[in-house]
This record gives structure tokens, C-alpha cells and sequence, in this order.
């Protein structure tokens, strides 16, 4: 089990690493275009545009932060096994695997449906101190969790 569940972490970070440098291209690629707008007789237009741009840049830049923080967060995730939900814990259900880490959502490339939820999520608090065999109610489906890693 203990495997699975640094596969689990290996998975989200990697997906969290893909994110980083989808974001850092669309911030090289947004700052050349803003470098090369250059003063139109359209005056005003023209510094629209870029004010637009750098409020876009401002987004870009706050969702690497955002994104370097959860990767600093995914680096300090547990890989022992637990015996109730607490934050970095994985928690088996028949809806799929929920990770208590990082607000990620849906984690690409793993065979089972794995969700990366945050502890103060409305599930993420839901599961917070259950156990194997406990069963939490969300937006009308029932999660029994049978196994905690």
C-alpha cells in the first residue's frame, strides 16, 4: 500500500509540475506580445489593451505562486499509512481515490479516478477523521470509505 500511495503523490505532482509550465509559457508569451504592442494612433485603445494585459499577467503570476506553494505542499505529503483522514491522506471509496492534500481535482493519468481535495474543501472536512468503514454524505451520494493510506 505504501507504494500506491507515493505512485498517488507522484501523479499529482507531476500534473501540479505540467500546470507550472503551461502557466510560465503563457506568462513569456503574454509578456513578449505586451513588449511588442507598440503606441498606435488608436491612443486609448492601445492602453487598454495593455492594462488588460498586465491584469492578466497579475492572474498568471498569482496562479504560479498558487502552484509552486502546492508543489512545496505535495514535497512534504506523508507516505505512511494512517488510520483515519487527516491532511495527506488517501481515502479509498467506490467513487474513486480522494487524496486530502492539495485542491487540484481530478488527477490525469492515474487508472482509478484520484481526486486531489484540500482539507477545508466541503468533502475534504466531511472526511476529516473518518476511518475504514465510516461513510460521509455529499451532495446526495453516499461516500463509505474503505480504505484509509
Amino acid at each position: 500500500m505504501h507504494s500506491l500511495k507515493s505512485n498517488w503523490i507522484l501523479l499529482i505532482d507531476r500534473q501540479l509540475r505540467l500546470r507550472l509550465e503551461a502557466l510560465r509559457s503563457e506568462q513569456v508569451q503574454l509578456e513578449e506580445s505586451k513588449g511588442s504592442a507598440t503606441k498606435s494612433s488608436a491612443g486609448d485603445k492601445h492602453e487598454t489593451g495593455r492594462a488588460m494585459m498586465e491584469q492578466e499577467l497579475t492572474r498568471i503570476q498569482g496562479q504560479i505562486e498558487s502552484t509552486r506553494k502546492q508543489l512545496n505542499e505535495v514535497g512534504q505529503m506523508p507516505t505512511n499509512p494512517m488510520s483515519e483522514v487527516v491532511w495527506g491522506a488517501a481515502v479509498k471509496t467506490k467513487q474513486g481515490i480522494y487524496f486530502v492534500s492539495v485542491p487540484l481535482g481530478r488527477v490525469k493519468e492515474s487508472e482509478e479516478p484520484l481526486f486531489a481535495i484540500s482539507a477545508g474543501s466541503p468533502l475534504g472536512q466531511l472526511l476529516l477523521g473518518k476511518k475504514a468503514g465510516d461513510s460521509v454524505s455529499f451532495r446526495g451520494n453516499t461516500f463509505d470509505v474503505f480504505e484509509v493510506h
